[in-house]
């Protein structure tokens, strides 16, 4: 796709600046913007207007692999602030359950499409994305394992990529056998080391036997709520995991919503299992406080990212659609704390992330990408 790649490169400008709720009645004075309502840590730099219904991403080196409902671009950013698209394809369009967490090691991609299967792209070269190979197969999310040689889809499927030209879906699921087959999506932890998104939570080792992998623990709420999506700082070696929840069409916040959560991991080991710690919901507001008066794709939270530094408690945004991007902090007890927020006008953010430790990008639905400077304590 070199053709436009540099003609779209261009079209990559805007400009900005930055009122937030902390914890449930707190307000961080400052106010509207002409990017939205943010509190005063966060400063609305700019939007990129490139997307149609963005959906996610994922940043390996200095390199933001992003999506949306017909295209997927790779962007140099080596200057945050100013991203330059280096090369996109484009897939059919998407009317419905885009693919929103695309996987990549830098060289292989991983990309579902609903309807249409599994992508297997070449992104070595950043200037000339090779779409190796379209297999059936394909589940909501899939997710690189072990250096993307293998992908575990949502709902159970493997598929052998160490022939990435020839991908083969096997006969076998990774849950087969476990409490339970599937959910919403898969992150890999740590090399071979997996975490579902699933209810319950499972901790797998897929080292020895990607075909089966080894139950390690466990985590599960008495209310069988559905879990989105989780992490796990530090590749594991953090003594919390985070986790999203979401529930969509409904127009009003209330205690059923989707939850941003804290899990204790630190005694996994001894007993098998994962427990709450907390967790944080989203209220209605009057839009000018930080937070709408009504809802439309829903009044919960999506996907989610730990500040670099975070240790054993810090720093994490979450998007939560028509309510923006969260900045929350987790204490080191695993209490759940808002400290800032960036609401865009007109907006529902589907991801956030961190380029660097001051630098984010909101993924949106409808607006593309947001790019935001944290100018709070890191």
């Amino acid at each position: 796709m070199k053709k436009l790649a540099g003609v779209i490169a261009g079209v990559m400008m805007i400009g900005g600046a930055a009122v937030a709720q902390a914890g449930p009645a707190q307000v961080l004075p400052n106010g509207p913007g002409p990017g939205g309502v943010t509190s005063d840590n966060i400063e609305w730099i700019k939007n990129i207007g490139i997307s149609v219904d963005a959906v996610g991403g994922r940043l390996v080196g200095d390199y933001f692999y992003t999506n949306d409902q017909h295209k997927m671009m790779i962007l140099d950013v080596s200057d945050p602030l100013n991203p330059v698209m280096t090369d996109f394809e484009l897939f059919p369009q998407e009317v419905l359950f885009s693919r929103e967490d695309l996987d990549t090691n830098g060289k292989i991609m991983v990309l579902p499409q609903t309807g249409f299967g599994l992508h297997i792209l070449d992104v070595e070269d950043k200037s000339n994305i090779v779409r190796l190979a379209t297999v059936t197969g394909n589940q909501h999310t899939q997710s690189c394992i072990l250096d993307c040689t293998w992908a575990y889809g949502s709902d159970g499927n493997i598929h052998d990529l160490r022939d990435p030209s020839n991908p083969v879906l096997m006969k076998e699921k990774w849950g087969e056998g476990k409490p339970t087959g599937g959910g919403h999506d898969v992150t890999e932890v740590s090399k071979g080391m997996v975490l579902t998104a699933t209810q319950p939570m499972m901790f797998m080792d897929a080292r020895k036997n990607p075909l089966n992998p080894k139950l390690l623990a466990l985590g599960a709420n008495d209310d069988a709520r559905f879990i989105h999506s989780v992490l796990w700082p530090r590749k594991g070696k953090d003594k919390f995991i985070l986790a999203g929840g979401e529930t969509n069409f409904q127009f009003r916040c209330n205690e059923r919503n989707g939850a941003f959560m804290v899990w204790d991991a630190s005694k996994w080991k001894r007993t098998r299992t994962f427990t709450m710690l907390d967790e944080y919901r989203m209220t209605n507001g009057t839009f000018v406080d930080g937070s709408p008066a009504v809802n439309a794709a829903g009044c919960s939270s999506h996907w989610l990212e730990a500040h670099p530094r975070f240790k054993n408690g810090g720093l994490v945004a979450a998007a939560f659609f028509e309510h923006g991007t969260r900045l929350i902090n987790v204490t080191k007890k695993g209490k759940i704390k808002e400290v800032g927020y960036f609401m865009p006008w007109g907006g529902s953010t589907g991801a956030v992330y961190w380029i660097t430790d001051e630098i984010l990008y909101a993924i949106d639905y409808t607006r593309g990408i947001d790019i935001l400077r944290y100018t709070g304590d890191k």
